[in-house]
C-alpha cells in the first residue's frame, strides 16, 4: 500500500509538473549566453588569474606546487628519455623499440606464460605498425610513473584503512567523492596549481586511481581468513610481525588484482590527460576529434586499445600465476629458471642490438601502415552511414525526437523553481527528508552558479542515455544470469568495454552518428552497459533456487519466473545498477562537449581554450561534482529504502 500511495504521488507531482511547465515555458529558465560570465564565474576566473601570477612569488608556489611539479616532471622525463625521447644531441632514445619489446616480452613471460608474452609482443608491434610507436612509449611513461605513485601511496593507505575502521571511515567518503567525479573536472583546478604539462596530468592521474589502489587493498586486508592472523599472534607475533608475515601475503593475490586495476585506471585517465598537455596516445585521439577526422581517430584507438589489453593481460597473467596449490619439482624449478635465464641475456643482447642498429632503434617508415587502417575505417565507416541509414541516422533523429527534445523542454526550458521542486520531491518520495533537504542545498547551489540550463541539458542526456542503458543492461544481465553459457560468451566483451578509456568509444560513435548530442548518449550507453550487465546479473544469480524451483513447480512460466519471481528479488542489485549506470553514463556525457553534446562539458572545454571563459570553466566543474553527488545520494538512498 505504501509503494501504491508512493507511486500515485510521483504521478500526481509529475502531472503538474508537465503542465505548469506547459504554461511557464521559456520563463526563469537562466538560460545564460555561451560567451557571458555571472557574477559568481568572473570572480572566479579573477581568482584564477590571480593565482596564476602568483607562481613566482607565492610561499604555496615556491615551497610546495613547484617543487612537486619539479620532482614528478623530472621522475617522467627519466622513464621517457629511456624509451621515448632522445636524450640531448642524440637522435635515438636509451633503448630502442627493439630493446623495449624484448624487455616488455621478458617480463611478462618471467612473471606469467610464454602464450602472454606473445600476445602482448603482437599488440605492442602493433602499436608501432599503426605509426603510434612514439606515442605509446610516452603512454606507458605516463602510465608507469603514475601507478608507481599511486600504489607507494595507495597500497600504505589501504593497509591501514584495512586494519583500521577509523581510519576507513574517515577516507571513505573521499574515495566515494573521486568515484562520482567525472574525470574531466580533476584537470582545469590541477592546471591552475601545477601548469598545462607531464607533472598535472601525472598528478590528476594519481588522483583518479589512488582510490582504486586504497579500496582493493583494504578489501584484501579485511576479507583474509582471520585464524592464521589469531594463530600468530597467539604465538608472540607483534602486530607489525602479523602484518608481515601472514596478513600482507595471504591478501597478495588481492593486492596484485588492486595492481592491476590501478593500471588501468591510471591508462584510462592518462588519455584523457591529453587535455591538459600530456604526452602520450591521448593526443592523436583528441587531435582526431577535434578535426572530426575518423580515420585517424581509429588509428590512435586502435593503438590505445592494444595497449589497454596488452597492461590488462600483462597484470592480471601475474596475478593468475600465483594461484594454484600444487609447488613445482625441483626439475621444474630448474628448467623453468635456466629458460629466465636465457631469456634475460637474449633481452640484453636486444637492447644492445636497439642502441647499435639505427632501424631497431627508431620504427622503421616502411613498416608503418596507418593510412591503409584510415582508409579502410573511413570506408567501413561511409558504407554503415549509407547502407544501414535506419540505423544510425533513423534510430538518432527518433530518440532526438521523441525522447530527447521533449525532456529537455521539461528541464531545461520550465522555470528552475519548478524544476528544482519536483527534483526535490522526487528526493523526498523515493529517499527520505534526509536526502530531500540535501538535493535542496546542493541544486540550489547550482541555481545560485548561474549554470543551472545547462545542467538541465547534462541531466537530459544523462537521463537518456540511463534510460536506454538500463533497458538493453536488464535484458542481457537476466540472461546472463540465467545462462551459464551466455555469462562465459558475454564475459569478454563485458571484460573488454570496461578495460577501455572511455575515450576511446567517441571514435567509432563519432563515424556513425556525427557531431551530435546523440553521439556523447550512445558513447555514455556503449561504456556503462557492462557494469550494469554484471550487477544484475549478479542480482538474478543470487536469487534463491528453492524460491524458483516453487516457483516452477506452480506452474509458472519462464516469462512468469522472471517477471514475477527473479526480477523482484534481484530489485536492490537493479537500483544499484541504475546508481553506477547513471554515475558511469555522466562521466561520457561530459566528456561529450567534444562531439557536440553542449551542457556542462561543453563549457568545461571552453574554459580551457578561452582564457575570458576560463572561470565559468571552473564553476561549471563544481556543478558537474553537485550534480553527480545529488543522482548518486538520491539513487544510493532509493536502493537502501526498496
Amino acid at each position: 500500500m505504501l509503494h501504491l500511495k508512493k507511486s500515485h504521488l510521483l504521478l500526481a507531482g509529475a502531472v503538474i509538473w508537465i503542465f505548469l511547465s506547459r504554461i511557464l515555458q521559456g520563463h526563469s529558465t537562466l538560460e545564460l549566453p555561451t560567451a557571458d560570465n555571472t557574477s559568481i564565474t568572473k570572480a572566479v576566473g579573477d581568482a584564477a588569474g590571480s593565482i596564476r601570477g602568483n607562481r613566482t612569488k607565492s610561499a604555496a608556489f615556491i615551497y610546495f606546487f613547484n617543487p612537486i611539479r619539479a620532482f614528478i616532471n623530472g621522475f617522467v622525463e627519466i622513464i621517457r628519455t629511456l624509451i621515448s625521447v632522445p636524450r640531448g644531441n642524440a637522435i635515438i632514445p636509451l633503448i630502442g623499440w627493439f630493446g623495449v619489446v624484448a624487455i616488455v616480452a621478458f617480463a611478462v613471460f618471467a612473471t606469467s606464460r610464454l602464450r602472454t608474452a606473445l600476445l602482448v609482443t603482437s599488440l605492442l608491434l602493433a602499436c608501432g605498425a599503426l605509426g603510434m610507436w612514439q606515442f605509446t612509449m610516452d603512454t606507458f611513461a605516463m602510465t608507469f610513473a603514475a601507478v608507481f605513485l599511486s600504489l607507494a601511496i595507495g597500497i600504505p593507505l589501504g593497509i591501514w584503512a584495512g586494519l583500521s575502521d577509523r581510519v576507513l571511515k574517515i577516507l571513505t567518503p573521499f574515495l566515494d567523492l573521486a568515484q562520482i567525479l567525472p574525470t574531466l573536472v580533476y584537470l582545469a583546478p590541477l592546471a591552475l596549481f601545477f601548469m598545462i604539462g607531464v607533472a598535472s596530468a601525472t598528478i590528476a592521474t594519481m588522483v583518479y586511481s589512488i582510490p582504486i589502489a586504497i579500496r582493493i587493498t583494504s578489501h584484501a586486508i579485511r576479507t583474509i581468513n582471520p585464524a592464521p592472523v589469531e594463530a600468530s599472534v597467539s604465538m608472540g607475533s607483534t602486530r607489525r610481525q602479523s602484518l608481515i608475515k601472514v596478513q600482507i601475503p595471504m591478501a597478495k593475490q588481492m593486492i596484485v588484482l588492486g595492481i592491476n586495476q590501478t593500471v588501468m585506471a591510471a591508462l584510462s585517465f592518462v588519455v584523457i590527460a591529453a587535455l591538459i598537455g600530456a604526452p602520450g596516445l591521448g593526443k592523436p585521439v583528441v587531435d582526431a576529434l577535434i578535426i572530426r577526422n575518423v580515420g585517424q581517430g581509429f588509428v590512435a584507438g586502435f593503438a590505445v586499445v592494444f595497449v589497454a589489453i596488452l597492461l590488462d593481460r600483462s597484470t592480471s597473467a601475474a596475478a593468475k600465476a600465483r594461484e594454484g596449490f600444487i609447488p613445482p619439482t625441483p626439475e621444474q624449478i630448474k628448467r623453468r629458471r635456466n629458460i629466465v635465464t636465457a631469456s634475460g641475456l637474449a633481452t640484453i643482447l636486444a637492447i644492445f642490438l636497439s642502441r647499435t642498429i639505427l632501424s631497431l632503434a627508431v620504427w622503421p617508415n616502411s613498416l608503418i601502415f596507418s593510412k591503409q587502417v584510415a582508409d579502410i575505417a573511413n570506408t567501413a565507416t561511409t558504407w554503415t552511414t549509407t547502407n544501414l541509414y535506419i540505423f544510425t541516422v533513423g534510430f538518432k533523429d527518433f530518440i532526438s525526437n521523441w525522447v530527447l527534445n521533449p525532456l529537455e523542454t521539461l528541464l531545461a526550458n520550465s522555470p528552475w523553481y519548478l524544476s528544482l521542486g519536483a527534483f526535490v520531491l522526487l528526493a523526498l518520495v523515493i529517499s527520505g527528508f534526509r536526502i530531500a533537504l540535501l538535493s535542496l542545498g546542493l541544486l540550489s547551489l547550482i541555481v545560485i552558479s548561474g549554470l543551472w540550463h545547462e545542467a538541465m541539458i547534462t541531466l537530459t542526456q544523462t537521463i537518456v542515455a540511463t534510460l536506454l542503458t538500463m533497458i538493453v543492461g536488464i535484458l542481457l544481465g537476466i540472461w546472463v544470469g540465467r545462462s551459464s553459457k551466455a555469462e562465459r560468451f558475454l564475459r569478454p566483451f563485458l571484460d573488454a568495454g570496461q578495460t577501455l578509456p572511455a575515450f576511446v568509444y567517441l571514435i567509432p560513435m563519432l563515424g556513425l552518428f556525427g557531431p551530435t548530442r546523440f553521439t556523447a548518449i550512445a558513447t555514455g550507453i556503449i561504456y556503462a552497459i557492462p557494469v550494469v550487465v554484471k550487477i544484475v546479473g549478479e542480482g538474478i544469480r543470487a536469487v534463491p533456487a528453492s524460491i524458483i524451483e516453487a516457483a516452477t513447480a506452480a506452474g509458472s512460466t519462464v516469462r512468469q519466473i522472471i517477471t514475477k519471481v527473479q526480477l523482484p528479488a534481484a530489485k536492490k542489485s537493479i537500483l544499484l545498477a541504475a546508481n553506477q549506470g547513471m554515475i558511469f553514463v555522466l562521466a561520457v556525457i561530459v566528456i561529450g562537449g567534444f562531439v557536440g553534446s553542449g551542457g556542462l562539458g561543453y563549457i568545461v572545454i571552453l574554459g580551457g581554450s578561452k582564457p575570458e571563459l576560463e572561470g565559468k570553466g571552473f564553476v561549471a566543474g563544481v556543478v558537474i561534482l553537485l550534480l553527480g553527488v545529488t543522482i548518486d545520494r538520491i539513487a544510493q538512498a532509493s536502493a537502501r529504502r526498496a
